[in-house]
């Protein structure tokens, strides 16, 4: 509406400075997580959208979906000037990308009141014997990606904290994608026997009277009781919303001062915003969550570097074979001279499976001890296309792990 007063009395030619550029309305871009998709994130956030576009009348407000893995070209290319994800996924772009948290995302949590933390649930089927974190060794556990913040790395690190690597503790490890309910689903019905999914989502699942309360065992939730939703780990901030370095400063200030009123505005009201907004909470958890993951999960570990130097060993072995074969020959060993003492004839090589162009260059970048991440910078593709790649090649090779993998690759 105040908008369209503006750019009424611009075109009627009142005020001082008529249609200048005091009163054109520049475009401003705000890049948003698209994590169930395209059109899902464009009608998530339209509230949002309409809320700044009456809140701030200088600016008209777009939304410009994002991906985990397509956000930081998006940046690079100057294509978004707000950034609006999760918090794992913010310290990831912080590290390559300069941005200011404006405000924290408030959601209305099961009792109706509104927080700025978050945390994750597991949970199991009633009766199933599962109580304890430790319990998930040799289990089948479900969760959405390996990269989701409150889908899995959250709960990761409960477990490890427990002494238990959900990668190779586990009977299997399954992500499923969203719909998160799809990992209720899967436990309910035994598909998976351990399931990890974000707060607040059992919640609204027991409203909806899809399943009854009594249908599942919670673990871990005596880890914090400072929280109306069940939580299985400790609690981390919520989203942030924040701006790239390059936008104007009074733009930032008047988006910023949008956000922390809206739970007053009638605009938000109007605009039938979802969420509202407090001034930024510290990310120093988050950060030391994605520090913790990256080091444990992405990072070759200390068994995947001597698995590096298997070939080097093999060959160091085979080798000193040959050279103890001739020293056994010229010392006399087997004195027949007449006889016909050659070097034993090697072994046929193994078979080996089928593998594409793609896989092999995998492969061999995995031998050489680099993680997803790293082979992902050297092909110039996404760690998530190397985890397929890496997920295929354990199962031609029928291999549990990636040190397994390497051993019988090489």
């Amino acid at each position: 509406m105040l908008r369209a007063t503006l750019l009424a009395v611009c075109l009627a030619g009142f005020g001082p400075a008529p249609c200048d550029a005091q009163s054109t309305v520049s475009q401003a871009r705000i890049g948003v997580l698209a994590y169930l998709g395209y059109e899902d994130a464009l009608v998530r956030w339209h509230g949002l959208k309409r809320y700044l576009d009456a809140s701030v009348p200088t600016h008209e407000f777009e939304l410009v979906p994002m991906t985990l893995a397509s956000a930081s070209s998006q940046i690079a290319g100057g294509q978004v000037d707000f950034v609006l994800t999760n918090p794992g996924h913010f310290v990831d772009l912080s590290k390559d990308h300069a941005m200011s948290v404006l405000a924290t995302r408030n959601v209305q949590r099961s009792d109706g009141s509104f927080s700025a933390e978050f945390g994750s649930l597991i949970i199991a089927r009633s009766n199933s014997g599962i109580e304890e974190l430790s319990d998930a060794r040799d289990k089948t556990v479900a969760a959405i990606d390996k990269m989701a913040f409150g889908g899995f790395q959250l709960a990761w690190r409960e477990f490890d904290n427990a002494q238990i690597n959900l990668f190779t503790d586990t009977k299997s490890l399954v992500f499923v994608g969203f719909p998160m309910d799809g990992v209720i689903d899967r436990v309910a019905t035994g598909q998976a026997d351990i399931g990890i999914i974000r707060s607040g989502l059992m919640e609204r699942v027991l409203a909806e009277g899809t399943y009854a309360k009594d249908d599942f065992t919670f673990l871990n939730t005596n880890v914090t009781f400072a929280h109306p939703d069940m939580l299985s780990t400790r609690l981390y901030p919520e989203w942030p919303f924040a701006a790239l370095a390059n936008v104007a400063p009074a733009l930032r200030d008047a988006v910023t001062i949008a956000l922390l009123n809206a739970k007053d505005s009638p605009l938000a009201h109007d605009a039938r915003l979802r969420n509202y907004w407090s001034s930024p909470v510290a990310y120093h958890a988050a950060i030391g969550l994605k520090q913790a993951f990256a080091f444990r999960v992405e990072s070759p570990s200390t068994w995947q570097r001597i698995a590096a130097f298997l070939p080097l060993i093999a060959a160091v072995a085979a080798g000193l074979a040959i050279v103890v074969a001739l020293a056994v020959r010229v010392l006399g060993q087997g004195s027949d001279r007449g006889s016909d003492n050659a070097l034993p004839t090697p072994a046929p090589d193994k078979d080996m499976p089928n593998l594409t162009k793609r896989e092999r260059q995998i492969l061999d970048y995995i031998t050489e001890g680099y993680s997803s991440k790293e082979i992902a910078q050297q092909l110039k593709i996404s760690p998530k296309t190397v985890e397929f790649h890496r997920a295929n090649l354990l199962k031609k090779f029928d291999a549990r792990s990636s040190t397994q993998l390497v051993a019988l690759a090489t």
